[in-house]
């Protein structure tokens, strides 16, 4: 596998699921990486929470480097500013979204890479 190195601003952008904002692709499996997804969302003001879902395997690390992320986890809220951080194990339910009135830049991270995403049935929760 080759080595990558690039400037941040000049990495490969993806729209989010449901048109929530961009994502800036670092490192993921189309670099070949098989243990880690490293990227940077740029999540909209109007994004909404997005969907609650689960990693079954992943272990997926938040840290906000501008604005504010409001996440919900197991159910409970949480803020997240610029500096600060959250992990969240494999199996543990979440939704996170913009909690400001400005764009939120979050470096995301997600070990081991892959597809990992479970959307929560509502119907699971009856």
């Amino acid at each position: 596998m080759p080595v990558k190195v690039m400037r941040i601003e000049d990495a490969p952008v993806k729209i989010m699921r449901w048109d929530r904002g961009k994502t800036l692709r670092l490192v993921d499996e189309e670099d070949g990486a098989k243990n880690v997804d490293v990227h940077i969302n740029l999540i909209n003001v109007d994004s909404g929470p997005g969907p609650t879902h689960y990693h079954a395997k992943a272990e997926n690390i938040y840290i906000v480097l501008e604005g504010t992320v409001e996440a919900t986890v197991e159910g409970k809220k949480v803020r997240l500013g610029p500096g600060e951080m959250a992990f969240i194990p494999p199996g543990v339910r979440h939704a996170a979204g913009n909690g400001g009135d400005t764009v939120a830049r979050v470096i995301e991270i997600y070990a081991p890479a892959g597809q990992d995403f479970h959307i929560v049935d509502d119907e699971e929760k009856k």
